[in-house]
This record gives structure tokens, C-alpha cells and sequence, in this order.
């Protein structure tokens, strides 16, 4: 069983999915591909410690990615090459490499942006994997995540996740991304609160929920 897990960013898998990342990678093959390093200007503007060059955010986003990794359980993490605007560089090249990456670990699930999130870079994955997908006759189990504070998907979710045992490992492989740790100081109270909202509305302690395609 294998499981691949899409993210636009680093961290953006463990936002969305890191606790059932963890609770999955305990009985199967976990994959993440992660398409932005985010050291284009806005990164370097945004990131921690200042003024590191592209070169070094872009080593710093690597390592941070691994070492989440290893806390949560991946099998793998896979950059697809991107430097900052993913609808921009996401060139044949990119995804002949997308394409050739299914065909070798052949997913029974995987999870991606939601088309209903609002950052540029998480839609514009959404496409590309859905594109892809089709392109190689994917027929399995399909989920969605959303990274933005407010839920914009209607209806219940397609799939629930009791994380409640896998919490403390997100949030430890969250606190690796030191070099985005100015965007987490702002988000970290929004993916608590959502995960213990939610884990109170299916009578959990945490939670992670995803919606189709």
C-alpha cells in the first residue's frame, strides 16, 4: 500500500495532512512530493533567518522537509523542482517527472490542495494533479486539504482522520520549518483550533478531514 501525499510548499503536507501522514505511514509506503522550494523573492523576503540567499533557503527548505519527514514517518520526499510561481514554471519537464512518479509507486491514495483554497500556488496544484491523474488512469481513492483558516467546502467531509494519538508528532515536524517559523507563529493557533473543532464534532480529541476532488 502506498500512499502519496501532494503539497505546493514545505510544510504545506504537514499542515494540511502531517497527523495522518503519521498514522498512515505506520502500515504503509508514505510519499511526499512537494513542488515550491519558496525561495523566489517573497520567500527570502518572509523567511528566518534574513537576507539567506536563494540557494541557502532553498538547502534550508530541503533539510526541514527531510527532518519532518523522518519525524512523521515518510518513506520519501520528492522536489519537483519549483523556485517560487508554480502556475509559471511548471514546465513539461516537471511534469514527465510528475507522471513517471505515479507510474513507479502506482498510489492506492493520495491527497492534494483543495481547488477551494485561496493561495495562487495550492490551486494551481490542484489542476496539476488532477491533470495528471487522468493522464495516467487513476482510478483509487482521491482526498483533498485545505490550508486557508476558513473551510469553504460544503457538506461533510469525505474522510475523517482521528489524529488524537499523532498530534504531538505534527506539531514536533511543524517546528522544524525554522526558516518559515514567522508564517507558523501566525498559523499555528488556526490549524489547533481546527483540528480540536472538528475532533469535537466527530467526538475525537484531533482530527484531520479531507473532501473529494
Amino acid at each position: 500500500m502506498t500512499t502519496i501525499v501532494f503539497a505546493a510548499h514545505a510544510d504545506d503536507e504537514v499542515i494540511g495532512c502531517g497527523g495522518t501522514i503519521a498514522k498512515l505511514a505506520k502500515k504503509e509506503k508514505v510519499i511526499v512530493i512537494i513542488f515550491s522550494y519558496g525561495s523566489g523573492h517573497a520567500g527570502v523576503l518572509t523567511s528566518w533567518p534574513p537576507f539567506l540567499s536563494q540557494k541557502q533557503l532553498k538547502a534550508r527548505r530541503i533539510y526541514e522537509s527531510n527532518r519532518a519527514g523522518v519525524i512523521l514517518g515518510v518513506h520519501k520526499t520528492i522536489f519537483l523542482g519549483v523556485h517560487s510561481d508554480i502556475d509559471a514554471e511548471f514546465d513539461n519537464e516537471k511534469k514527465q517527472k510528475l507522471i513517471e512518479i505515479l507510474k513507479k509507486y502506482k498510489p492506492n491514495k493520495v491527497f492534494f490542495h483543495s481547488n477551494r483554497d485561496i493561495h495562487p500556488d495550492h490551486i494551481a496544484v490542484n489542476k496539476i494533479v488532477k491533470e495528471a491523474l487522468e493522464e495516467v488512469k487513476y482510478d483509487k481513492e482521491m482526498y483533498t486539504y485545505q490550508i486557508n483558516m476558513f473551510d469553504t467546502n460544503k457538506g461533510e467531509p469525505k474522510i475523517i482522520y482521528d489524529i488524537s494519538r499523532e498530534f504531538p508528532l505534527k506539531v514536533k515536524a511543524l517546528l522544524c520549518f525554522k526558516s518559515q517559523i514567522i508564517s507558523l507563529i501566525t498559523l499555528m493557533p488556526m490549524i489547533i483550533l481546527k483540528s480540536i473543532a472538528y475532533g469535537k464534532k466527530y467526538g475525537k480529541k484531533y482530527v484531520e478531514y479531507f473532501y473529494g476532488r
